[in-house]
């Protein structure tokens, strides 16, 4: 019987974590939350308040991001990828040169649109607050009340011009997202979901170990979110949830 030669397992490439698990839960809850929110407010005519609760979720969200910037791992700290002027205009002279820069977090120009993001979604929800149907009878934020008719006009105005905004800031970012992923091959769609990228020579991380937070710190961040935004409400007069 002829001796079969045993082949070698492939070797898999280094990697090296890139986003933490509260950082890609966060990404993708929000997510989730702004297709509901779209959902209910498409189709949820009968239960208004499936919508509120979206708006609810949306902001308890985005409040933990703020926390979780503080306080989380090495490259969801804004202080590693907030987009200074001399950041971005470095990644930016970079490119014209030919230059490539590689980030394990997000790159200068990722970064001013991650933060364009959420300050759109704190936004949409936050004049949803105090936003309401023209009859006031199907639905009506938290807050209406404590404000003019006329007040409660321009931000069901601005409610629903916001989600047209949004939409457009998500399409622009997906579509980089995608356009980025498959010119710098990095892996970025990947490291959404698993959390992992490519070992390499990063610009924001050279020795590549960022450092972990403890699970315990997102479950304060997210405790303290929802008291910021349940809390806050009912300090400005917010009616029962």
């Amino acid at each position: 019987m002829a001796h079969r030669e045993r082949i070698p397992p492939m070797k898999q490439k280094a990697s090296v974590q890139a986003w933490d698990m509260p950082t890609r839960l966060f990404k993708w809850a929000l997510v989730l939350a702004v297709a509901m929110a779209w959902a209910s407010n498409k189709y949820g005519g009968d239960t208004p308040e499936w919508h509120k609760w979206n708006g609810y979720l949306i902001l308890v969200l985005v409040v933990f991001r703020l926390f979780w910037g503080l306080v989380g791992g090495a490259t969801a700290r804004f202080s590693l990828f907030f987009p200074t002027p001399g950041r971005v205009m470095a990644y930016l002279g970079g490119f014209v040169h030919g230059e490539r820069r590689h980030y394990l977090g997000h790159n200068p120009l990722g970064a001013c649109m991650i933060l364009l993001l959420l300050a759109a979604l704190f936004c949409q929800a936050l004049v949803g607050l105090y936003s309401a149907d023209p009859d006031r009878l199907i639905i009506e934020g938290p807050l209406a009340h404590t404000v003019s008719d006329a007040t409660i006009d321009k931000a069901s105005h601005l409610h629903n011009l916001g989600f047209n905004i949004l939409l457009a800031l998500i399409a622009v970012h997906v579509t980089a997202n995608l356009a980025y992923d498959l010119i710098a091959r990095e892996g970025l769609v990947r490291a959404m979901i698993l959390g992992r990228k490519p070992a390499a020579a990063y610009s924001d991380l050279p020795q590549n170990t960022p450092a972990p937070a403890a699970p315990w710190r997102a479950l304060l961040c997210l405790a303290a979110a929802c008291l910021t935004v349940f809390g806050g409400i009912h300090l400005f007069g917010g009616r029962a949830l």
